[in-house]
């Protein structure tokens, strides 16, 4: 742990840190507060002296020594702070005054002719944040609510009698501080970034004393806060507190919070929105909050400057140069903007007139329909419009564009997602941008767009700015006629339409938007923006064309999870704390609401790809053709039949056609009851087989899982063949044999005590049980222990089969040949179709007369899928691609643990694989906790992941067969920063 603190307060031109003899120091320790100081470690400061002191039971302690004169006024004023915060907040991380041994708050000395005040605080344990590499919103939500804790904390104080002498750091003196920038700051875009800042300040400076006032710490900088596992752990240092305005605190703790930020606006939004759940802010300190925090960082950056000028401060090198970076990035988002974004965060509404924005707004839609019979173009992510489309590819999306519009205008509306820039999705400033702001019309190039009302016009180019009175008009791809200062009447043409896309692949047009933004001619909005900007932008702008552009509305991720929360049981659970709204599939990948992408690499359902087109056209032929029961005689289900025996073993010859793997195995499992006259069941511990009654009670991950009633009577374990948490490791070349050898000793006891077993079920390789690949010889001697007893042997291939291992059927792996096999997801590409196949003996055998009969199974349709499914296996070769794709994967997952100690195995078969995550790898202790954190932070990188097993801590991989090399690299990729994030490094 590490502990630093600084004290940046009152006026110090050319002071230097105080130097204390060590041995002077242990002495005053030793005597005036008894302890025996055994180290003494020296901490950052500007202007006292900082240690940590360890005494001789190696208990920390910090340690101050302030130049002070005795009965220093600032000395008393740190001191009260500290016993008021002690008093009415105790749960506050702050430090504790030691007193001495006579019970006073330090002590005065002299040495070498100057006066200090030595004090002894509590340590308090962490790492600053300027050292902590990592600011996850989590943290910085606490952040702010801590400044509101410590904020109603102050707020007791009274000021203090006769004030304290001016202070360099008052946000109220920002400008007097900063003074003339120029005599400090030679770089011209600098210089230029500064002044535009304090211009923002000097407009709020005369509205800050009529703002809420207290006492505030001031200083809630990146050196004075302190985190420990991702929480905020200290706030050290209060000698810049003094008596100002409430706005202050969380302005300077959202400035700093800012500071080595890609994305510096949302950082210091998660400051500003904890401190308003804490301290709830009024619509004038919102307003005031990113000016002063801009400043606060121009005083840091310009003072240190100065100081470094003067004396050569290493301290002062260090404590600015991250700051600059950070003022050139703040100096190009207007103060309203970031002042929007706050609002969003804070959960409050907009505050402004909106009458005048939209009485430009019909204007501006009332000249657009002049142009005829605009048609109001739906090209968000779910629209069929990207059906039968490659939207990459910006020649095919016209094409499809032009036949829909048929001549006619088009309009795509405000704040609209689009899958024309659709990216895979990510977190904070890489979140890609699919959010379109303002309305684009779809026009002939060369087309007359004219000024919707009286305006001046303040930029030219790209975009086209015109004022018109509080509200801005800007138009994008357009072709101007007019010049910046020229004034503009309504109806005056502003310029016409330029050739090219308006937008990626829809052809030429203009995007209008209306924006209420002071500064937008300097800082031209956005084409577009990221889907979590959509309610600031909502804040920013007004709809242009609210009635041309209007679509029916969509059911967006909140509306669907609160109607499943209403009308869909409780039991029915969906993936994810925070789920992602799917709209659309396509190959490997899904698409959110919002044109957001993600990688899919679990949905075994989707075997041959989402949305294939020769599957969707199959389904489409035949559902235009002919559909019916399986009672019927049709050539569909005889061809598909056909078709499906030809993939497996002799004798397994006949099919009985089904909707899902559930049903298959609860039929494989009457068939074996009925035709060996036997009720008892032999399965494997762990597995799954489904979801009805019959097949739940062969299921351990069901009835051993949480609401689970245990095992029925007619139910038998064998142990799991677990080669990472078994007996019987990697390292035992006979494993196979010996979980076997388990196994056959099992069944021999049901047997000999008359319980004799009608099936023994295995899946080919356990899924749900954690991805468990057999050893070699398995099955083998398990089938052959089962047959000894007269039972009949069960592959349950429902999430193996169809090529995912390589092999047609996972069975072959094992060198065996079942009695029964099931089927199920991959066997339709998410159509429910389900088979059990069998031989032909086993097949009368279960004809006893009763009539079997699913009015579903192996209706027309299913069968034009499933035949289709087994075609495009075939002559794609995914087989092939599964054991050359899924043994990159493997290679890669395994070179992944050899730089991730969280990752315990990786277990692997074609493109079916497991990553096992522990929290040590000596005890295997299961790391539940941190699979289901990397659900939910791969998911914000656009990789879906879920974890599985006993334990749930075994990512499941099992993605669509048409995987491919760049998308192994890029599972890879991600899970390797996930698993790098603090969060998630373990400590040994």
């Amino acid at each position: 742990m590490t502990f630093a603190t600084t004290s940046d307060s009152r006026p110090v031109t050319g002071a230097r840190r105080p130097v204390l003899p060590a041995e002077l120091l242990a002495e005053v320790l030793r005597r005036d507060f008894g302890i025996a100081a055994a180290a003494q470690t020296p901490l950052g400061g500007e202007v006292d002296l900082n240690l940590r002191v360890d005494d001789e039971q190696g208990r920390p302690h910090f340690v101050r020594a302030s130049r002070a004169e005795p009965g220093s006024a600032d000395i008393a004023w740190q001191n009260a702070l500290l016993r008021h915060l002690e008093a009415t907040v105790p749960e506050l991380p702050v430090p504790r005054l030691v007193p001495t041994l006579t019970g006073a708050d330090g002590v005065d000395l002299v040495h070498d002719g100057a006066a200090f005040t030595v004090r002894v605080l509590s340590w308090v344990p962490g790492r600053t944040l300027a050292d902590t590499a990592e600011h996850p919103p989590a943290l910085l939500t606490a952040l702010g609510r801590i400044a509101g804790q410590l904020n109603l904390g102050l707020s007791g104080m009274a000021r203090p009698e006769g004030g304290l002498p001016p202070h360099d750091w008052d946000m109220r003196r920002a400008a007097e501080v900063v003074g003339e920038p120029g005599d400090i700051v030679t770089d011209p875009s600098d210089l230029a970034d500064v002044r535009r800042i304090m211009a923002w300040y000097a407009r709020i400076h005369p509205v800050l004393a009529e703002l809420p006032h207290g006492v505030v710490h001031q200083d809630l900088n990146d050196a004075n806060v302190l985190a420990l596992d991702g929480e905020i752990s200290g706030v050290v240092d209060v000698g810049d507190a003094l008596y100002s305005i409430r706005v202050a605190e969380v302005a300077i703790a959202a400035g700093y919070a800012m500071v080595r930020k890609a994305d510096p606006l949302a950082a210091a939004a998660h400051v500003v929105a904890g401190f308003h759940s804490v301290v709830p802010l009024t619509a004038e300190e919102i307003a005031a909050i990113y000016p002063l925090a801009a400043a606060r960082l121009c005083m840091n950056a310009v003072t240190w400057n100065r100081r470094v000028a003067e004396s050569g401060s290493e301290y002062g090198r260090t404590r600015s140069r991250h700051t600059w970076p950070t003022i050139r990035m703040l100096a190009q988002v207007p103060p309203d903007a970031a002042e929007a974004v706050f609002r969003v965060a804070c959960g409050l509404p907009d505050h402004r007139p909106t009458a005048p924005a939209e009485e430009l707004a019909a204007a501006v839609e009332r000249g657009f329909a002049g142009a005829g019979n605009i048609v109001a173009l739906d090209a968000r992510p779910a629209s069929e419009l990207y059906d039968d489309v490659d939207w990459t590819d910006a020649a095919a999306l016209r094409a499809a564009v032009t036949t829909k519009l048929a001549g006619r205008p088009g309009v795509l509306g405000h704040l609209e997602a689009s899958l024309a820039w659709s990216a895979r999705r990510r977190p904070g400033s890489a979140e890609p941008a699919t959010v379109r702001v303002g309305s684009t019309v779809l026009l002939p190039a060369g087309t007359e767009v004219a000024a919707p009302a009286n305006g001046l016009v303040v930029r030219a180019g790209s975009p086209l700015v015109v004022r018109h009175g509080e509200v801005f008009s800007c138009w994008w791809s357009l072709d101007a006629a007019v010049e910046p200062g020229d004034p503009v009447t309504a109806g005056q043409v502003l310029g016409t339409v330029a050739e090219g896309d308006a937008e990626p692949g829809f052809g030429p047009g203009v995007q209008v938007q209306l924006v209420r933004s002071a500064d937008v001619a300097a800082w031209p909005p956005p084409r577009r923006v990221s889907p979590s900007c959509r309610r600031t932008w909502r804040l920013l702008t007004t709809d242009p064309t609210p009635e041309l552009g209007r679509l029916p509305e969509e059911l967006t991720v909140d509306e669907v999870v609160a109607v499943r929360g209403r009308r869909i049981a409780r039991s029915q659970r969906n993936y994810y704390a925070r789920p992602m709204n799917l709209v659309r599939g396509r190959d490997v990948w899904f698409y959110d609401e919002d044109g957001l992408a993600y990688l899919d690499s679990l949905n075994n359902v989707t075997h041959v790809g989402h949305a294939e087109p020769r599957v969707a056209a199959a389904s489409h032929r035949q559902m235009r053709t002919l559909n019916t029961n399986s009672r019927f005689v049709y050539p569909q289900i005889a061809r598909y039949a056909e078709k499906l025996v030809a993939t497996l073993p002799e004798p397994l010859e006949v099919v009985f056609l089904v909707c899902t793997g559930s049903e298959a195995n609860d039929l494989a499992l009457r068939i074996a009851r009925q035709v060996t006259g036997r009720v008892d069941l032999v399965n494997i511990d762990g597995a799954y087989h489904g979801n009805t009654g019959v097949v739940t009670g062969i299921s351990p991950n069901r009835y051993k899982g949480p609401g689970g009633q245990g095992a029925p009577p007619t139910t038998h374990e064998v142990r799991m063949p677990d080669r990472y948490r078994g007996p019987y490791g990697y390292d035992d070349p006979g494993a196979g044999a010996r979980y076997a050898h388990d196994a056959a000793e099992v069944i021999a006891r049901i047997d000999a005590d008359g319980r004799r077993p009608a099936a023994f079920i295995a899946e080919s390789l356990m899924g749900s049980g954690g991805n468990i690949v057999f050893p070699q010889g398995y099955l083998q001697g398990a089938f052959a222990a089962a047959r000894k007893a007269g039972a009949l042997c069960i592959s349950d291939e429902v999430q193996v089969g169809v090529g995912r291992l390589g092999s047609w059927w996972g069975f072959e792996l094992q060198g065996v040949v079942p009695d029964i096999v099931t089927m199920g997801k991959p066997l339709g590409n998410g159509h429910p179709l389900a088979a059990v196949v069998t031989t032909r003996a086993i097949a009368n055998a279960f004809d006893t007369g009763m009539k079997y009969f699913n009015t579903f199974g192996g209706n027309p349709v299913s069968c034009a899928i499933g035949e289709t499914v087994l075609d495009i296996v075939e002559r794609d070769g995914l087989r092939d691609n599964a054991v050359k794709v899924g043994g990159y994967f493997a290679e890669q997952l395994r070179a992944l643990a050899e730089r991730q100690p969280i990752i315990g195995d990786v277990r692997a078969e074609g493109l079916y694989l497991g990553v096992e995550l522990v929290r040590d790898r000596v005890t295997k202790e299961p790391a539940t906790r941190e699979a289901f954190a990397v659900t939910e932070l791969t998911k914000e990188r656009g990789v879906v992941v879920f974890p599985n097993g006993v334990h749930d801590n075994v990512l499941k991989i099992k993605p669509p067969m048409t995987f491919r090399r760049e998308h192994v690299d890029t599972y890879v990729e991600v899970l390797d920063d996930v698993l790098s994030l603090p969060e998630l490094t373990l400590d040994k």
